[in-house]
């Protein structure tokens, strides 16, 4: 009995926790989401990537890099994520229509059948976003085969940040 009185008491502490720190970060909190769009302002994402195939992960490739121009809350609740490509020797913006849920105050963008970029494909894509890291998972909509991992790290320029 004294072990169920523990294991209980334990139990309430931890969910006692989660749910007082979930309270700090609900789903819309303006600081937390502006702590995401101060992330991936003029920001570089660089890091792997590595295929996944028949359920199988792939050997991680290096040198895997996204450039974002910046992330916008659209007045529907809605994010346009602008990244920017090189099309024909000129940079381009491209914005990605995604959804962003909280957990906490991890961003996770979600991707469904998106457009992203140069191409005939549409894309899916499950990206977690914390302490300028981000990780995820992404596939090509037609094709769950042709997808993979990613995980890298996030850096800024300065001089274009502010």
């Amino acid at each position: 009995m004294k072990n169920f009185a523990t294991l209980y008491g334990s139990l309430a502490f931890v969910l006692g926790f989660f749910v007082h720190s979930e309270g700090l970060h609900a789903q819309g909190d303006a600081g937390v989401e502006a702590r995401f769009i101060a992330m991936l302002k003029n920001a570089t994402l660089k890091g792997t990537w590595a295929p996944v195939q028949g359920g199988k992960l792939g050997r991680e490739k290096g040198d895997d890099s996204y450039r974002i121009a910046r992330a916008e809350k659209t007045a529907d609740g809605k994010w346009s994520i602008v990244s920017v490509f090189n099309v024909q020797g000129r940079q381009v913006e491209f914005p990605i229509a995604a959804s962003v849920k909280f957990a906490g105050d991890t961003a996770v963008l979600i991707l469904d059948n998106v457009r992203a970029g140069p191409g005939a494909a549409n894309w899916s894509a499950r990206i977690m976003f914390h302490d300028d890291v981000y990780a995820g998972r992404w596939w090509e909509t037609a094709n769950r085969e042709h997808g993979g991992t990613i995980a890298g790290t996030i850096t800024r320029d300065a001089a274009t940040s502010k």
